[in-house]
């Protein structure tokens, strides 16, 4: 009886020691199956978190096809309001000469010849009044493939037109540039690159044009001296000239280069040149209509 005791209370020990281990495990792969799940839904969480942050492919196809619009959407502004630009440039001088004085600005008693020959390449002798056609048609040609409006005031050498002529032609048409070429020359040889001259603020004749023939006269000269040596600044004022003073709409004078420098002179007898100047200009002034 006693040694049976014995026996019922090792195997009731047994029993519990069991059922603590086996607790104590299940505990344990509860716990561990709990951290399991937590980290896998952490994962699962983040994956898609990252999936939703990242731009799908269609999501970037879309944004692009926004950019494109809103680039074509400039693009056909500007070329809305290209069409309706109206350029004149005027050639300077011309074969003849007419030194029959005309005013130099309305209503003014001071006058000046209507019109000069200009001046002569020191090497090639090649007449300024040339240079300024041949430079203003390479001009009209890539401003028309722009879409502009281009009136030529000449369009031969031989031609009897006065300051005044020239400058009435752009207020005819209504022109939103009046651009005058020139080829400037100097007593020194040294002297050379391109330059425009505008009209002064304080000129009554011109106060009306100054700020955007200003405006025309950097932009210009800032797509031109990327490729091409500048004199001085770049940009001159003067007051008194009557292809200024005449002008009712934004006016500038280009002078192209020095004739009386030997190698500005080659150069501007170089259709090549002139043809690479032409473009920047160009580039100036489209640039100058598409920040109005």
């Amino acid at each position: 009886m006693k040694k049976l005791t014995i026996s019922l209370i090792i195997m009731t020990l047994v029993v519990s020691s069991v059922i603590l281990i086996v607790n104590h495990q299940t505990k344990q792969g509860l716990l561990n199956n709990s951290k399991n799940n937590h980290l896998n839904s952490h994962y699962a969480t983040s994956k898609l978190e990252n999936h939703q942050n990242k731009p799908t492919k269609k999501v970037l196809e879309s944004e692009q096809k926004t950019t494109n619009k809103q680039v074509s959407k400039k693009a056909a502004a500007h070329s809305k309001k290209v069409k309706k630009v109206v350029i004149t440039i005027d050639p300077g001088h011309q074969k003849r000469a007419n030194i029959a004085p005309e005013p130099v600005a309305p209503g003014s008693v001071e006058t000046k010849y209507k019109a000069t020959v200009g001046s002569m390449g020191i090497v090639t002798r090649k007449p300024e009044y040339a240079i300024t056609l041949e430079a203003s048609k390479m001009l009209e040609k890539k401003l028309k493939q722009k879409g502009y409006q281009v009136i030529l005031t000449r369009t031969s050498n031989d031609v009897d037109l006065s300051n005044r002529d020239r400058a009435q032609i752009a207020n005819k048409h209504k022109s939103s540039l009046f651009i005058r070429m020139h080829a400037d020359g100097a007593e020194n040889s040294n002297a050379k690159g391109f330059s425009i001259i505008a009209p002064t603020k304080d000129n009554p004749y011109t106060k009306k044009v100054f700020k955007e023939s200003r405006k025309a006269s950097k932009s210009i000269v800032e797509e031109v001296g990327k490729e091409f040596s500048l004199y001085q600044n770049g940009v001159n004022y003067r007051a008194g000239l009557s292809g200024f003073n005449w002008s009712r709409v934004p006016v500038i004078l280009i002078e192209l280069g020095y004739v009386t420098n030997p190698e500005e002179d080659r150069n501007l007898s170089n259709k090549k040149y002139l043809e690479k100047l032409t473009t920047y200009i160009t580039k100036g002034v489209d640039q100058y209509f598409h920040n109005l």
